[in-house]
């Protein structure tokens, strides 16, 4: 899992739902820790104007080659499968009670990765039932700007 470098990753992106001709702007930001049994992804996304809607991911090596997936996202509790490994990097996720469906893709950018899918919710829950759903979000690392008396710069400054 070379991409999921730990560290606080931003995305910025767009979600749009089915019937819709443009896309509303996402913001993400997240946590990747690793440990030995697996990574850790803590954060949340934001549709412009909405509040915050945390995500908690949890990814773990299983015996067969690919990994198992739990999401935590909206009140809802996902589960899944993936392969993440070598491009292309897929995964395929549900809830319990099959309604929710979502399948996703990672991939290289430049100075990041971009993480695009599609989530199909059956119509049980809520007035967004019955609905499919697509986003595109790219993730960079965040940088921390590191501060030094020693730093010189060798270009001149505009007044």
């Amino acid at each position: 899992m070379m991409f999921l470098e730990s560290g606080h990753w931003l995305g910025r992106g767009s979600l749009l739902a089915e019937g819709q001709s443009r896309g509303q702007p996402l913001d993400c930001h997240v946590l990747v820790q690793r440990d030995e049994e697996g990574v850790t992804i803590t954060g949340g996304w934001q549709l412009q104007g909405e509040p915050e809607t945390e995500l908690v991911v949890r990814l773990a090596s299983n015996d067969v080659g690919t990994y198992t997936l739990t999401v935590s996202v909206a009140g809802d509790r996902l589960q899944g499968t993936a392969k993440l490994d070598s491009p292309p990097n897929l995964g395929l996720l549900w809830n319990d009670s099959g309604s929710v469906h979502a399948t996703f893709t990672l991939f290289a950018v430049s100075r990041g990765y971009g993480f695009r899918g599609f989530v199909r919710d059956s119509g049980t829950r809520g007035s967004n039932g019955g609905r499919v759903f697509t986003w595109e979000i790219a993730f960079s690392l965040k940088q921390e700007v590191m501060k030094g008396d020693n730093v010189v710069s060798l270009h001149r400054r505009r007044r």
